[in-house]
C-alpha cells in the first residue's frame, strides 16, 4: 500500500518534494506505520527500485550473452522502454543517489556497476571476436551506461514519455557508432540495411 501510493505521488511530483506525510495521506495508515517500514524515503525509493530492476537485466541479457548487434538494438529499445514506464522511479532513484549514501551504493555501486561490468565483458568479447574496437572495455562501457542513465532520466523519467522511441533511436546511434563502428544495428546484409545504402 505504501509503495503503491509512493509509485503514484511520483508520477506527480519529483522525489525532492516526496514527503513521508503526503505518501502516508494516500494510505490508510498513519504517518508513523510508515516507519515500521521503510527507515527514510529514500529506503522506500530503493525498494521501488528493486521492483525494475530485473526487468532492465532481462532486457539486456540476450545481447550481453551474444553480441548480436541487432540483440543490443532490442535491448536499448527495452531499456527506453521501461524508464517511459519506470522512469519516475529511476528519475528518484538517480536524485537520490546523490545525497543517501545507502541508495547511492545501491543504485550507482550496485545497479549501475553490475551493468558496466557485464557491458564491460562483452565489448571484451566483441573485440576479441573482431567485431568491435573499442579501445578500452571498462571505460567505455563506464562512460556508455552513466549516458544511458543521465540521457534516460532526463528525457523518459518525467512526462511526457511519448519520446521514447526517439530517445531509443539515439542511444541505438551511438552504441552502433561506439561499439560496432557504424550508423546503426540492423545486420549488414537485411534488406533493410540494403535499401538505406
Amino acid at each position: 500500500m505504501i509503495l503503491a501510493a509512493a509509485d503514484e505521488l511520483l508520477r506527480e511530483t519529483d522525489f525532492r518534494s516526496l514527503t513521508v506525510e503526503e505518501v502516508m495521506s494516500r494510505t490508510d495508515m498513519r504517518r508513523s506505520s510508515f516507519y515500521n517500514y521503510f527507515a527514510d524515503r529514500n529506503a522506500l525509493v530503493m525498494r521501488l527500485l528493486q521492483r525494475i530492476e530485473n526487468d532492465m537485466m532481462e532486457v539486456a541479457r540476450p545481447w550481453l550473452e551474444t553480441g548480436d548487434p541487432p540483440l543490443l538494438g532490442d535491448a536499448l529499445d527495452g531499456v527506453a522502454a521501461i524508464y517511459a514506464q519506470h522512469g519516475h522511479v529511476l528519475r528518484a532513484a538517480h536524485e537520490a543517489s546523490f545525497h543517501d549514501a545507502a541508495v547511492e551504493q545501491h543504485y550507482r555501486h550496485t545497479l549501475l556497476q553490475n551493468f558496466m561490468d557485464a557491458v564491460a565483458r562483452r565489448l571484451r568479447a566483441e573485440h576479441r571476436a573482431g567485431r568491435a574496437t573499442v579501445p578500452d572495455a571498462v571505460h567505455v562501457a563506464h562512460a556508455l551506461l552513466l549516458m544511458n542513465a543521465n540521457v534516460l532520466a532526463e528525457r523518459l523519467g518525467r512526462p511526457p514519455t511519448d519520446r521514447t522511441a526517439a530517445v531509443a533511436r539515439t542511444l541505438r546511434f551511438i552504441w552502433a557508432r561506439t561499439v560496432y563502428g557504424r550508423d546503426d544495428l540492423t545486420p549488414p546484409s537485411s534488406p533493410a540495411r540494403k535499401a538505406s545504402g
